[in-house]
């Protein structure tokens, strides 16, 4: 059974147009060959994600599986990102045809960029 402190609770989901806005308005942006990322401080007690796949990028499939990877590693890594921080994602089309490291790297390199990043790791 996992920990409790690997889960992705509904706290920390950005869900409404407003966040998405806030983080947009207030946040640094960072452009990797995969991701436009935006890092703002929210105030809150914990890590918030939001993710924005256009249909531009693929079908419903293509779209759900670059969701759950971008999900699964800020799932795995959440707990050494230093601060409360709202990370929006917006995903460019080199994504759909990224491998789940190279996500990971782009990730770990944005917020590494907005001077809260985190250890380097590895993937296997």
């Amino acid at each position: 059974m996992a920990e409790a402190r690997y889960g992705f609770q509904c706290r920390e989901r950005l869900l409404k147009r407003r966040q998405f806005l806030g983080a947009y308005a207030s946040g640094q942006k960072v452009h990797t060959s995969t991701l436009v990322v935006y890092v703002s401080e929210n105030g809150c007690s914990c890590h918030r994600l939001g993710l924005t796949v256009s249909r531009k990028i693929g079908k419903a499939v293509t779209r759900n599986r670059i969701k759950r990877r971008l999900r699964e590693l800020f799932r795995i890594r959440k707990n050494e990102i230093p601060g409360s921080l709202d990370i929006v994602i917006n995903v460019k089309r080199a994504a759909a045809r990224a491998s789940f490291q190279v996500l990971g790297r782009d990730l770990e390199r944005s917020l590494a960029q907005t001077g809260r990043g985190m250890e380097p790791w590895e993937l296997d």
